[in-house]
């Protein structure tokens, strides 16, 4: 108990700095900078799920498997060699479709890929079960770093600060984040960074990771794709507010993730050790009722806050009516969410992950033919509609996957299923 409550309070340091990070910085730049801020980060965040390329979850069901030192160093470096490869292709794709941003920032491909490679050498920390590591690691020296050098250039700066000026300081955020992960493996793990490569480990980590990265990047592209298409029917100020909103209702989600990090390690050894389907459902039902009961709660502390006391006056939003529409669509649906993501896992410990293909296919499809049909018509609360309604809908198509496959839903009360 000790443990969880450590890595609670990290966490919650955590999520602080990352959520200051998307909102403080509009207290730093003009509206219209941190509402481009926003549409840039989102297609950042997109990029580096795509180069990271879901590796990271299966390097957490695969160290479980071994001890040896070299042959965990074997499998992390030809992980980097493929993520190297993913980012390369992605600029070069991106270069001939002419997108623009990358065009006139070329420096996002450093963020992306850099942050992929923090991504994946953390994640050594949390297959060995130092989870408080892996969040200080992934989530907080980043943001620490971030702000450090904004705060100093806010301070020194007499003209106001650019997009321009914000991206450099995230760069240079992430080199030192990554260069520090992984000279810590190497000098106080004892990880090589420098292994053969192989072919076949390679086709290994691709074919296994790719379900796992349309997973991961469905459900970004997801969260992320209303922004970029409220670009066209908005203006880049009630984008910016929009995101902040999300932001925000997406924090309901944090006691939620703490459980995550501490549950999904062990969640995998529990398969990996081939234990008892009714074992593993009785241990996952304390996830999912200490999962839904935080993020409820969460979400009712926040309503109070809108509703009792000025937290849109706090964060400056002009347009209240429909973005507390926002808010109360995206909160209930992280409540729903908060009960059911853990099957997208399984389908993962359970190698059934090809499944995913299938399921992204028709949740990403969904997600942008109802962004189109109802961001022209709702603009912001169309946009929340459709994020809503694709991410309930992959969750049950996952949910009907686990059941099929294994005959239980990993529910185990004593009056109720399995």
């Amino acid at each position: 108990m000790l443990d969880l409550i450590q890595i609670s309070v990290i966490n919650l340091i955590a999520k602080l700095l990352k959520f200051f990070f998307e909102l403080g910085t509009s207290f730093f730049v003009s509206k219209e900078t941190y509402g481009q801020f926003a549409l840039i980060l989102s297609y950042i965040m997109i990029f580096t799920k795509i180069s990271s390329f879901g590796i990271q979850n299966i390097m957490v069901r695969d160290v479980q498997k071994y001890s040896n030192k070299k042959y965990i160093s074997y499998i992390f470096f030809n992980s980097a060699i493929t993520i190297f490869a993913v980012a390369i292709l992605l600029f070069i794709a991106l270069n001939i479709f002419s997108f623009d941003y990358i065009r006139y920032y070329p420096i996002i491909f450093i963020i992306f890929l850099l942050n992929s490679f923090t991504i994946l050498y953390s994640t050594y920390l949390r297959s060995i079960k130092e989870i408080k590591s892996w969040i200080y690691f992934q989530d907080i020296q980043i943001y620490v770093i971030y702000f450090s050098l904004l705060g100093i250039l806010y301070i020194t700066q007499t003209q106001e600060l650019n997009i321009g000026f914000i991206l450099n300081i995230y760069t240079l955020s992430t080199i030192v984040a990554s260069l520090s992960i992984i000279l810590y493996l190497r000098f106080k793990r004892n990880i090589n960074l420098v292994s053969k490569i192989s072919y076949e480990k390679i086709k290994y980590i691709t074919s296994h990771s790719l379900p796992v990265l349309f997973t991961g990047l469905t459900y970004l592209v997801i969260s992320r794709i209303d922004i970029i298409m409220l670009e066209k029917y908005v203006s880049l100020e009630l984008v910016g507010e929009y995101n902040i909103i999300a932001r925000v209702t997406l924090q309901v989600l944090f006691f939620n993730q703490v459980i995550v990090s501490y549950y999904y390690p062990r969640l995998a050894k529990m398969f990996a050790d081939k234990r008892d389907i009714s074992q593993i459902a009785s241990y996952n039902t304390k996830f999912v009722l200490l999962s839904f009961i935080s993020v409820t709660i969460v979400s009712l502390a926040l309503f109070i806050a809108i509703n009792y006391f000025t937290l849109f006056e706090l964060l400056n939003i002009k347009n209240r009516d429909s973005l507390y529409d926002v808010f109360i669509i995206l909160a209930i649906t992280q409540i729903f969410y908060s009960a059911m993501s853990f099957y997208g896992n399984i389908l993962i410990y359970i190698h059934k992950q090809k499944m995913e293909y299938f399921n992204n296919f028709i949740v990403l499809l969904l997600a942008i033919v109802l962004n189109i049909i109802l961001i022209p018509k709702e603009g912001v609360v169309g946009a929340s509609i459709a994020t809503s309604v694709a991410l309930i809908i992959g969750n049950c198509l996952q949910m009907i996957q686990v059941k099929y496959f294994t005959g239980t839903f990993f529910i185990s009360f004593k009056w109720g299923i399995r």
